[in-house]
């Protein structure tokens, strides 16, 4: 395959990565360690731990890491893609 079609497909597998792993962080709510959603289910309180009650959503620690693995998955992806396409030598 020649340079620039290898380069499209790279970059389109790394935009699926990227996304899809963002799509997957979201819907399992990485981003939190209680959601709102729970807060709301919960009536206003969830417990947490033992003896411990949330009344606020608590983000995770590594919530501001996501966007990093994302878009590192997604050059990973991509770059594996673009060297795999490459023309084998006879």
């Amino acid at each position: 395959m020649s340079f620039v079609p290898r380069l499209v497909v790279a970059l389109i597998v790394a935009v699926i990565v990227g996304f899809g792993l963002m799509y997957y962080d979201k819907k399992i709510g990485a981003e939190w360690v209680v959601s709102p959603e729970q807060i709301a289910a919960g009536n206003g309180s969830v417990e947490t731990k033992p003896g411990t009650v949330a009344v606020r959503a608590i983000r995770s620690e590594t919530a501001d890491l996501l966007p990093y693995k994302w878009a590192i998955s997604g050059l990973v992806a991509g770059g594996l893609a673009f060297f795999m396409l490459r023309r084998r030598s006879a």
